[in-house]
This record gives C-alpha cells, structure tokens and sequence, in this order.
C-alpha cells in the first residue's frame, strides 16, 4: 500500500508525502547525535567535543553527519564522494583524503580519544573504543 503504481497522479503524490510528513512529525526525529564526547546538533549545525565548541565548513559538517549516521561502518571513499559532494569518485582526486585530514584535525587531534579511523584502501569510519556498550 505503500508503493505509487506508474503512471500516478501528482496529486495522490503530494498527498502521501502530507500524510508522511504529518506521520513524521509526531514521532521524533534524530536532530541530536552523540559519540564519547562529541555532540553535534544537527539543526543549529552545532559541533561539540568535551564541551569545546567546533566550527565547520558546510562540507566538514555533512562528512561528519554521514560518519555519524554510519558509524561503526568503514565507508569506502566512493560513497563518500557520491554522498557529501555529489560527484563520483575519481583516484586521482585527494578531495576526501583533505577533507578528512582537515575534519580530524578539528575533532581528534586536541584530545586523547581518536574517533575518525582510516582503514587502508578501505575508507573511513567514525567510532569510538567503547561504543559497542551503547
């Protein structure tokens, strides 16, 4: 019941998306995530780690989401490419590779905790020594 059959009409579209819309907003959504000490507020676009207030770049800031969404999962840099910059990777770009080094140095480098981890031809992943307890 959930599926649209081609061809549909936009009206009945428009509907379901209200009736989903309307459905979402009484559950809540996830506007606030958390990782050791790191806190970041997706609506105010607010970064925090052990109380200290981060800012990012608009990029920055959707890489780091998507690790968070993700986190535990090393994602390759394919997806990271298609993700937070919408193009498709190329090898030859160092794009993601700066990007990552500029968002560690912004979350990891001043404090003891790593939580942005590169695995070798891999990817990244954002997790934390102790979040299988969660």
């Amino acid at each position: 019941d959930d599926y649209l059959i081609k061809p549909f009409a936009f009206s009945e579209l428009l509907a379901r998306v209200r009736t989903l819309l309307r459905r979402g907003s009484t559950a809540p959504s996830q506007t606030h995530m958390k990782l050791a000490d790191l806190e970041v507020d997706l609506l105010k676009r607010r970064v925090v780690r052990g109380g200290k207030r981060i800012d990012l770049t608009a990029k920055e800031f959707a890489l780091l989401e998507l690790l968070l969404r993700r986190r535990g999962e090393v994602l390759p840099k394919s997806l990271i490419a298609s993700q937070v910059w919408d193009m498709n990777f190329d090898s030859d770009t160092n794009v993601i590779e700066v990007a990552v080094r500029r968002l560690r140095a912004k979350i990891d480098d001043d404090f003891e905790v790593k939580l942005i981890h590169a695995s070798r031809g891999m990817g990244y992943m954002l997790d934390a020594p102790d979040s299988g307890s969660e």
